[in-house]
């Protein structure tokens, strides 16, 4: 039996205990139900889901906090306008979720912003607190992850797709697993992860999964505004002008071995030798007397130039074609994913050059909208891989030339769009990646 004096002080001890609990559970509660925002358009049919679960329809006016899922109908548009100034527009047919907002106009280092796009449309235009902290700032979507440089883009989601363009800014797109976490902030930093920025030309990036790196390719499918567009009142133009959201910035990545393929492999066929391609008709020709180490596809200039008019050049190559009396490019093709008939690449550092590897080549050509995107990327066992993506328009005599803030991409394709080839050139340390393509359709 405990002592009436002793068990006075235990319960005063115990509603101690139970005063301080509600305390926190109620500072608690307040710190979840912060308001981080407000609707400032809300048009047709639209509804809030809070962190409890509880739905709501949205009208304007109405506050947003961190949990809040945001889903709209066929026809409804939501703005948000965020506590540091973000605008967040969620178009028809999307889902939402504010993850996390935090931001502290007096630390605004401490900033951390995490959103998740489901599925649908929405386009984010960066606050002060992603400008003040970009590294902990994230849009995740089911399948990548993005990550900002003080940025007004718009991203479509889908299941097994996701497509960004960009008005301003920059952004890097990452495939989530593998070194990406969703639960990260800020953007990831994989041998997968791909920049888009504003000044890069009229090119979106998209994923797909079971890919393995998103690649440039110039907008001519159906870049995020065009799928679904934005309400009138949405904010219009960019930072370089009144160009509207299709002229915008994109991308499109390479597929993989899928598993109907797997299960062909595994089946007893009689294999047919493949025919070979058809005789190039664009030939490299190099100024030196003698080839570079390793060097298999270039020909003496005398012979390359013998029935065949040049069309670009660098310090080592030219690349030659034959051509009709009026050349112009065709276009009626549409967009070609082309492929890869050969290339190579060599190492150069002072007077000493040796061969490299070429690999993750592709080359994709809008010819009615006179457009190209590639991406290469090229090994050499002193610096290891590096990449080299670049997207342009093309002459009407099928020629085109591209200078990124490392490299350079100078080709030419065949009137008739059957074949192309390009030069290309990568400064690393120490030395300068120089490399030769051609193309088939």
């Amino acid at each position: 039996m405990i002592p009436r004096k002793h068990r006075s002080k235990l319960l005063e001890g115990a509603r101690a205990v139970i005063v301080f609990l509600a305390l926190a559970a109620a500072g608690a509660a307040w710190a979840s139900a912060e308001v981080v925002g407000e609707v400032s358009l809300a048009i047709g049919v639209s509804r809030l889901i809070d962190a409890s679960g509880h739905s709501s329809a949205i009208a304007r006016g109405a506050q947003v906090h961190a949990g809040d899922r945001i889903e709209t109908e066929k026809g409804g548009h939501v703005h948000l306008r965020f506590v540091d100034g973000a605008f967040v527009s969620v178009r028809p047919g999307s889902r939402l979720t504010i993850d996390s907002y935090h931001y502290d106009a007096v630390r605004p280092k401490e900033t951390a912003i995490r959103f998740r796009l489901e599925e649908g449309v929405a386009r984010a235009i960066s606050g002060k607190g992603a400008e003040a902290a970009p590294e902990r700032f994230r849009l995740n979507t089911p399948i990548a992850a993005i990550g900002v440089r003080g940025t007004d883009f718009v991203v479509l989601a889908e299941r097994d797709r996701v497509r960004v363009a960009i008005n301003s800014g920059a952004i890097v797109l990452t495939p989530l697993g593998n070194g990406c976490s969703a639960d990260s902030l800020g953007p990831c930093a994989t041998a997968a992860s791909r920049g888009l920025s504003a000044d890069m030309g009229n090119v979106m990036l998209e994923f797909r999964r079971k890919q393995a790196t998103p690649r440039l390719v110039p907008i001519n499918g159906s870049p995020p505004d065009r799928v679904n567009q934005p309400a009138p009142e949405e904010p219009r133009g960019d930072a370089r002008g009144s160009k509207s959201a299709t002229e915008m910035n994109s991308e499109v990545l390479s597929s993989q071995a899928t598993a109907a393929a797997q299960q062909q492999q595994q089946q007893v066929v009689v294999a047919h030798p493949p025919e070979p391609p058809p005789p190039a008709t664009l030939v490299w020709g190099r100024w030196a007397s003698q080839p570079w180490p390793g060097d298999t596809m270039s020909q003496p200039l005398a012979d390359a130039r013998a029935g065949r008019k040049v069309t670009v050049g660098n310090d080592a190559y030219a690349l030659f074609r034959p051509e009709p009396p009026y050349p112009v490019l065709a276009n009626n093709l549409g967009r070609v994913d082309f492929t890869l008939r050969d290339a190579q690449v060599h190492l150069v550092r002072g007077d000493v050059t040796s061969l490299g590897s070429v690999g993750n080549a592709w080359l994709s050509v809008d010819f009615g909208a006179r457009q190209f995107a590639t991406g290469i990327s090229m090994s050499h066992a002193d610096v290891g891989t590096n990449s080299l993506q670049a997207a342009g328009g093309i002459r009407d005599d099928g020629i085109f030339a591209v200078r990124t803030t490392d490299g350079r991409v100078a080709g030419a394709l065949t009137v008739d769009g059957k074949e192309a080839g390009y030069f290309f050139e990568k400064g690393v340390p120490g030395g300068t990646f120089f490399g030769i393509t051609r193309w088939l359709r």
